[in-house]
């Protein structure tokens, strides 16, 4: 199994550009330092695409006081700190939560939360070999104008990032999950076939 290096794929990315392979980021390299300008928010953009299931993780929230607060919606309860690591959060442990991002903070009307979320998972070697791929064309799309002043090939690394190899590994590397039912699915069929959750009110 092929193990991938920060520096091993910016090389690919440079060598599918046409342009010459580096030591290190920090090189004092034309080609160093346009791949070092854009490799972290290329990395972070890519990791917010999806569910990538290797970059997902979950945590409880640490809560904060909500009295610091100059006003608050109706049933707005609780304040949790968001994780400093996450760049895009999915889900609340309880799927009834009302929940909303403001800041640093994830405000809610539910105590006790705990969430799923993309992290900042800057380890490639440990990311799945199609998301790699596509990774590679995103860098690739980001880098070759800046190197080689050509718009037509950013352009085509671009679209082939976005029509081929980024779709590719969505289907392969990504959780989209069990469809779930809609909660007042289990109120419509206690009114047709007794299938109804006796221990919610439907009242």
């Amino acid at each position: 199994m092929a193990t991938y290096t920060t520096v091993g794929i910016v090389n690919h990315a440079l060598l599918l550009c046409g342009a010459s392979p580096i030591v290190a980021l920090t090189d004092d390299t034309a080609n160093a330092r346009a791949a070092d300008a854009v490799y972290e928010n290329a990395r972070k953009g890519f990791l917010t695409e999806c569910r990538w299931t290797f970059a997902l993780t979950r945590s409880t929230l640490a809560t904060v006081a909500t009295t610091t607060f100059p006003w608050l919606h109706d049933e707005e309860n609780y304040a949790y700190t968001r994780p400093t690591a996450a760049l895009r959060i999915w889900q609340m442990s309880d799927i009834e939560a009302i929940w909303r991002e403001e800041g640093d903070l994830i405000i809610s009307n539910t105590s006790t939360l705990g969430t799923l979320y993309t992290w900042d998972h800057n380890q490639v070697g440990l990311w799945r070999p199609k998301a790699i791929i596509a990774f590679i064309d995103k860098l690739c799309s980001d880098i070759c104008f800046m190197i080689l002043n050509d718009a037509k090939k950013a352009e085509a690394f671009l679209a082939k990032y976005q029509k081929v190899s980024l779709p590719a590994a969505m289907a392969e590397e990504s959780q989209t999950g069990t469809h779930q039912e809609v909660i007042d699915d289990a109120w419509l069929k206690s009114k047709y076939s007794g299938a109804g959750n006796p221990a919610r009110s439907y009242s």
